[in-house]
């Protein structure tokens, strides 16, 4: 009689089963550091403070609000879908400065990469443009439009575009990672590098 083997079960990405709750004080800091720190860059709001939509909450607060028991997050990996103008570049600038200057990650190398250097550059601009808005990120942090980058000296930080053959950089040591129009890749190799 043939032995019987079990499937050993597996969490789907989406799944929800036996994550921890979320954290109140991580989410909290995270969706309080947009209105507190971040200001608007364009149009009729420019300038006022950075008031989190509800999808928005929910987003970070996954993201970043559930720990495991040695307080290291849950999620490594988040996936944001939304129709077009709904804030996602502006939603993804406000994590990279969260991530740069926010994190208690001293040496943090954040990452915006797209389909083409321009598209990551849309990332950049709207974060860039947040620096110069806010007076206490201006203090902190240092933006090289010419690199696309932003620095902060203080910790050894930095937010920089990735170009388009990053896959062939060797050395990175990513914190965080924002990948902007996954969909319009015309290969998988920056997304696996990047993993």
């Amino acid at each position: 009689m043939p032995r019987r083997t079990t499937k050993k079960k597996t969490r789907s990405p989406g799944s929800s089963a036996k994550l921890p709750p979320i954290n109140k004080q991580a989410a909290e800091k995270v969706c309080d550091f947009f209105p507190v720190v971040l200001r608007h860059s364009k149009g009729a709001i420019a300038g006022q403070p950075f008031e989190l939509l509800p999808w928005q909450k929910t987003v970070l607060s996954e993201l970043f609000g559930r720990l495991n028991p040695d307080g290291t997050r849950t999620r490594r990996v988040g996936y944001i879908e939304v129709p077009k103008k709904n804030g996602k570049s502006t939603l993804l600038a406000g994590i990279a400065l969260y991530l740069l200057v926010a994190d208690a990650e001293p040496g943090a190398e954040i990452y915006g990469a797209a389909a083409d250097r321009e598209q990551a550059s849309i990332i950049y601009r709207e974060a860039a443009a947040m620096v110069r808005a806010s007076p206490s990120l201006s203090k902190h942090c240092e933006v090289i439009d010419s690199r696309k980058t932003i620095l902060v000296k203080a910790t050894n930080s930095f937010y920089r575009v990735l170009s388009a053959d990053a896959f062939r950089a060797e050395g990175l040591n990513i914190h965080g990672l924002l990948f902007d129009e996954l969909h319009a890749q015309r290969d998988r190799r920056l997304w696996a590098f990047a993993l």
